[in-house]
């Protein structure tokens, strides 16, 4: 689960796909801009999915069981995760909710019970390594439930590839809600968790310095001289050496799944969306 924090409203660059510019003078343009050598998936999306909208044949389904803000069970006993949220965690096994995790799930169950009919589309990889479905949830209107809960601030964008056709569309969504403050970028949503004081695994956004900057194989960060950013061989393509090389020195936002690798406190780095200047 992630790291539980009250937080202070934390002031954070607006777009995650900017032109690769003056960093030190314009934050907002820490990122690489979609280029040709951007794989399309990174790039702007076509006209048919600026709101979300099915980019492929869908599948009539019937929702038995909403687990949480991002996992349901199918009818026919499938469980699918959503592509593209990350919702905070419920209470299990005694445990309290975390901010905004039963909102999520009501709202989900909201979105399903006011549809006349529910559609699944799965994405590019269609199952993970749990054995749960990876797919987009529509009502009859079109409308993602992705989208909508990013809209309310009770979902966390996050960009795992391959699944990326809706990256954009999706990041544009958590930015209303954060821009409005709702849900988990409130006064009672999650604070970021410092680099220094990483205690434990999980979802997580972490912020730090970078102290030390590594290219090779695979390339890292070192983020206050404890936890190390990764960026895997097989996602550098969706950045530029010459970019990554400027961040030292920098204090940076990563959000993903910390984890420990001999000892060690990680988080890997698949796609820009993933990491913003602070």
């Amino acid at each position: 689960p992630a790291v539980l924090h009250h937080r202070n409203p934390v002031t954070r660059v607006q777009g995650i796909l900017q032109v690769v510019g003056n960093i030190d003078n314009d934050p907002a343009q820490l990122l690489p801009k979609p280029s040709l050598q951007t794989p399309p998936s990174l790039q702007s999306p076509p006209q048919h999915s600026t709101g979300c909208a099915p980019f492929a044949k869908t599948e009539r389904v019937r929702v038995a069981k909403i687990y949480d803000g991002d996992t349901l069970t199918l009818s026919d006993g499938r469980k699918v995760r959503l592509v593209g949220v990350n919702t905070t965690e419920m209470g299990r096994d005694g445990q309290p909710d975390q901010p905004f995790a039963r909102r999520a799930q009501q709202s989900v169950s909201l979105f399903v019970r006011q549809s006349d009919r529910i559609e699944l589309l799965l994405d590019a990889q269609t199952k993970d390594h749990y054995g749960r479905w990876l797919g987009h949830i529509y009502n009859e209107a079109g409308e993602n439930l992705e989208r909508h809960l990013l809209q309310q601030g009770l979902a966390y964008h996050v960009a795992i590839p391959p699944n990326l056709t809706l990256a954009e569309c999706l990041a544009k969504a958590e930015r209303q809600g954060r821009a409005a403050r709702l849900g988990v970028w409130s006064d009672q949503g999650l604070l970021p968790v410092k680099a220094k004081h990483i205690k434990q695994g999980g979802f997580q956004r972490v912020q730090g310095l970078v102290t030390a900057v590594q290219t090779g194989k695979h390339w890292r960060l070192a983020l206050d001289k404890k936890i190390t950013v990764m960026i895997y061989s097989e996602h550098q393509h969706r950045f530029t050496q010459a970019w990554f090389e400027r961040l030292q020195g920098k204090n940076i936002e990563v959000q993903g799944w910390v984890y420990q690798s001999k000892g060690k406190w990680r988080i890997k780095l698949e796609t820009p969306y993933g990491i913003e200047l602070l």
